[in-house]
């Protein structure tokens, strides 16, 4: 059985974590899987061979799309393809989509388009195309956008982490509303490695601050949190600083939260960074700070499950149902105010065991629904046709 996984990679520490949490589950509902990942600038080649994954045969550009081709190969073609670690549309016979946040009008609309496609063409053949749990929107009145929505109808499964995506799902399409299937996101039950922290040298003293580029672009509508988001964590620093903790930059992104870390670095000599290419390592670290502020959801729902205080910034919707799952909106910031984050900080610190509780208690209620969504997710594979042209 051949499984895509699509809308992963391994340069953002999220969409890597999620990577390893869907093979660690699939290994588990269907041993014999052999996964197909998409090669990109994100996900080079031979990190795809490294975890013995197929590379997705692409045809298609824009506008042109001609990966239909893929389910009218020969078998002596498809069994070629195969055997040089490469597999077409046509011969995966199941689609797990953990894109994070892809669809809506913050991306661009080929990512619907391509998506509402394949999803027919999976469904013309019984196969199912599975979107694990993520979030939706906002959607543009355009044409991609209303074929995506009703394309979502022929889904096998459509996930969704939060109230506000159902919500414009629904409106997309009223024909969704009762096909939406809400789950937390699936890394929260991944376990980080606990040799990693002390590696780092990360411990009680420690408060990580973990940035994000995408506050400084486009996608983010304040602009006050634009222009004054690297003055916001260097005069973070020095107030984490002044509360006798440690303050230390991690990157959980790539090359573009890199740039930020160094700049914050440069203005506060002495700053440490942290670059650690393991997402285990990566989460096993935010487990053992004391607090983290963070721009990045992956980052803060490790630190939130985890029990760790989490001062958030936001750019999109999905911190703020994050935030509200885990019965904590006090913690999102509202303005680009350092001495408020501080002050937030301090007082998550002040009372930390209770608070450590408390989010403990939410991430135990939401670890036993992603295994229900597991259960869910292994009915349908186990029910997948084969493509039968594999070998």
């Amino acid at each position: 059985m051949l499984v895509e996984v699509k809308g992963v990679q391994f340069q953002n520490q999220g969409a890597h974590l999620m990577l390893l949490a869907v093979l660690e589950r699939l290994q588990l509902l269907v041993p014999e899987a052999r996964i197909v990942l998409s090669a990109g600038p994100e996900s080079p080649i031979e990190c795809i061979e490294q975890l013995g994954a197929l590379r997705k045969l692409r045809l298609r550009k824009r506008w042109f799309d001609a990966n239909a081709l893929g389910y009218a190969l020969p078998h002596p073609v498809s069994a070629a393809l195969i055997r040089r670690g490469r597999a077409a549309e046509g011969q995966v016979d199941a689609v797990l989509d953990a894109s994070g946040f892809a669809y809506g009008g913050d991306w661009t609309p080929w990512l619907m388009t391509y998506a509402a496609d394949e999803i027919r063409r999976k469904a013309d053949r019984g196969q199912p195309y599975i979107f694990l749990p993520q979030a939706f929107g906002p959607f543009p009145a355009s044409r991609a956008a209303t074929r995506f929505g009703a394309a979502l109808e022929r889904a096998a499964m459509i996930g969704i982490r939060d109230a506000r995506s159902q919500r414009l799902l629904a409106e997309l399409n009223p024909r969704l509303e009762g096909r939406l299937e809400r789950y937390p996101d699936v890394t929260i039950g991944l376990r980080g490695d606990p040799a990693a922290a002390e590696r780092w040298g990360v411990d009680h003293r420690t408060v990580l601050l973990i940035p994000n580029w995408q506050m400084t672009g486009e996608r983010n509508p304040d602009t006050a949190w634009r222009s004054g988001y690297l003055q916001f964590l260097s005069d973070l620093a020095v107030h984490v600083h002044q509360q006798g903790r440690e303050p230390v930059l991690l990157n959980h992104e790539g090359r573009g939260d890199a740039a930020i870390c160094e700049q914050v670095a440069a203005a506060r000599p002495g700053t440490r960074i942290i670059t650690e290419p393991d997402p285990r390592a990566v989460k096993a670290v935010i487990g053992a700070s004391s607090a983290v502020v963070s721009s990045r959801y992956h980052g803060c729902l490790a630190a939130l499950s985890q029990g760790v205080p989490c001062i958030a910034t936001s750019w999109s919707h999905k911190y703020q149902e994050l935030f509200a799952e885990f019965d904590v909106p006090q913690w999102l910031l509202a303005r680009c105010d350092a001495a408020e984050a501080a002050t937030l900080l301090a007082a998550s610190l002040a009372d930390r065991r209770s608070h450590s509780q408390r989010l403990l208690e939410h991430s135990t209620r939401q670890k036993a629904e992603v295994a229900r969504l597991w259960r869910r997710v292994g009915a349908l594979l186990q029910g997948a046709p084969a493509s039968g042209r594999q070998s």
